[in-house]
């Protein structure tokens, strides 16, 4: 009997009763694909429970109940909300953020409150955490958070904070724009390039220099050309040019990156038009 065959009392039990991650999730899923009252209610309960494996079990289920249509949603949100300032443990609390960034549509500055102390948390999971939860909030509540941990002493939150800052929040500003500024001299490549890209969305003309800058590295990814286009500038159009002619003969590049440098170089030579 296959997985989808089984009833919601033998779902859960195995959930709880599990000892592999992989069978863990495959329940999960089955049971999100059930978002029915019965469900509902038995994971509400379950983040109520005394055990941490409980709470997470009916914080994950619910985190993504009934798929994109989500019928429960503005009530786990709120649930999620309630529960989340008592939270204690690591694990929990990672589920927990997770599961507000699956369901954050309708989080308001009340809600975006109890997650700022979060902000200077232990635990470096519960961090990165708290990225995903914010994650296109475009509130200046949740911007502050982002721009906190964008200077992160972790690189994966710094990485994941100044994305989320430069290229899903759409907002200009000048506290957003020195945000991403303070990134550019990153020890992490993909953070200084994502700070870059941000900047370049929002034609600060402090970003053309940048640029060049890293052009001249000879080790341009395509997050940098992607920032090319997005600035606009035919100014870049020379240093471009030079890199495409010292990379056409070169051994060892790759055909989509080369293809990616051609591309944008005909774009900005649109833009000179």
């Amino acid at each position: 009997m296959s997985r989808n065959d089984w009833s919601n009392d033998k779902l859960f039990d195995r959930l709880l009763g599990n000892k592999s991650s992989r069978t863990y999730w495959d329940n999960v899923r089955e049971l999100c694909r059930r978002p029915d009252k019965d469900v509902y209610k038995r994971c509400v309960a379950l983040t109520k429970s005394a055990l941490p494996q409980e709470r997470r079990a009916g914080i994950d289920i619910l985190s993504q109940l009934g798929g994109e249509e989500r019928p429960f949603e503005k009530e786990t949100l709120a649930l999620y909300l309630r529960i989340l300032p008592k939270e204690n443990d690591q694990k929990v609390l990672e589920s927990l953020l997770h599961a507000i960034g699956h369901n954050n549509k309708g989080l308001d500055n009340e809600g975006i409150g109890k997650l700022l102390p979060l902000t200077a948390h232990r635990y470096t999971g519960v961090r990165f955490a708290l990225t995903v939860a914010i994650k296109g909030i475009d509130k200046p509540a949740a911007i502050d958070i982002l721009i906190a941990l964008s200077a992160d002493k972790d690189i994966d939150i710094r990485n994941w904070a100044t994305y989320s800052l430069g290229a899903v929040i759409t907002r200009n500003n000048k506290v957003i724009r020195e945000a991403l500024y303070a990134r550019i001299h990153d020890q992490d490549e993909d953070t200084r390039l994502e700070a870059i890209a941000g900047l370049a969305i929002r034609k600060d003309p402090r970003v053309r220099e940048l640029i060049i800058k890293e052009l001249q590295t000879g080790e341009a990814g395509t997050l940098l050309f992607e920032a090319m286009t997005a600035l606009g500038d035919p100014a870049l159009l020379p240093a471009l040019k030079q890199l495409h002619k010292a990379s056409v003969k070169a051994a060892g590049i790759h055909p989509e990156w080369l293809a990616k440098l051609a591309e944008t170089i005909k774009a900005l030579s649109a833009t000179n038009n």
